[in-house]
Parts: C-alpha cells; structure tokens; sequence
C-alpha cells in the first residue's frame, strides 16, 4: 500500500468499482485506482469485499473505505475526478452519493457497458431474429444426429455460433452468422 500511496501521491486520481457475483452467489466488490496523467500510468487493486448485499450505499461505502485505506490520514477529497463503473442504477446513485464527499468527482459510464446495453436493445427489438437464433441453437444442442446432418449437408460452414447473452457480442455476431448464411442453415433444418 505504501509503494501505491507514494505512486498516487500529489496526482489526480480516478477510481473504478465494479460488482459480480462469484461462484458460490456472493456478491464481490473490487476497486481500482490510477493517476490522470498525459502518459498512461499504472492502475492498482486496492479493495476487494465480500458484500452482504448490493445497493448503492453498500457501494458508495465500499468506495469511501477503499480510497481512506490507501490515504488514511491525508486528504484526498479534492484529487479523486473520475468515477468509472457500469450504468446500473446502483451504480449511478452511489456515484451521487460519493459526489457529497469528493466535490470534484465526476461519474463515466463505461462505454462498452453502453454498447453492451444497445445491442440488448437491438436484440429485444428484433424478437423473431432472436427467436430463430435460440430455436436454432436448441435444435443443434445435444443433438449429434442433427449435428452430423449440418455438417454433411455444409462441410465447409462451422456450426451456428451459440451466443450467451452474458458474453458481450456474442448474440450480434450469430446475427451476422445467419444473414450470411440463412438460406443454408434453412435448407437443413427443413430437412
């Protein structure tokens, strides 16, 4: 912590907070610090908790604990400018909350989180799109018979891409997948 304090000292600093959930269901936190400077600096872990629950006030003083454990007894309030995290709702309003101690925070949502959240959009948009491509990827699970056809039928096209909704670009990508392969993939399942 002393080599973080000594890198941070007399800089500008931002702060990233994200939440997820581990593999036994507890919510973990982690907070991350760097420097604002022309030149890319290194950024450091410096808070990992376990929460009991997550909501804004668990967030805001996760944060505030993190930040006082790497500057206990100097004031920092001043130096911290930006806020990095997700747009969850939480997020925003413990983002607000923090705001009351750091004057000069100020909250950025992560763009690839907005770009995840437009393609969710898009995919709820297009709801026969999103129909085909989850009755597609049924009919192939767990099916070697059906498999086997696809592949004789198409020996030079991949299987259809399985897209998990919470890995990002995955459903847009099988979207691509079936535009350019559409009349194909319908000979076989006609079959």
């Amino acid at each position: 912590m002393e080599e973080i304090r000594n890198e941070l000292k007399d800089n500008f600093i931002w702060i990233s907070a994200d939440e997820t959930t581990d593999s036994c269901g507890c919510y973990i936190a982690n907070l991350i610090v760097g420097t604002l400077q022309l030149e890319p600096s290194s950024s450091y872990l410096v808070a990992c908790k376990e929460l009991e629950k997550t909501n804004h006030s668990t967030i805001a003083k996760f944060v505030n604990e993190g930040i006082k454990k790497i500057f206990p007894e100097s004031a920092v309030e001043e130096r911290v400018l930006i806020f990095l995290s997700d747009a969850a709702p939480y997020m925003i309003k413990a983002a607000k909350a923090l705001q009351v101690f750091y004057p000069n925070l100020i909250h950025v949502t992560c763009f690839a989180h907005g770009v995840h959240r437009l393609a969710e959009e898009v995919r709820f948009t297009f709801g026969n799109v999103n129909k085909l491509i989850s009755s597609t990827k049924k009919g192939f699970l767990k099916a070697p018979a059906r498999i086997k056809a696809y592949k004789e039928k198409l020996p030079n096209l991949p299987l259809p891409p399985e897209p998990v909704i919470t890995r990002w670009g995955t459903w847009i990508e099988a979207v691509l997948f079936y535009n350019e392969h559409f009349e194909a993939i319908k000979g076989v399942v006609n079959e």
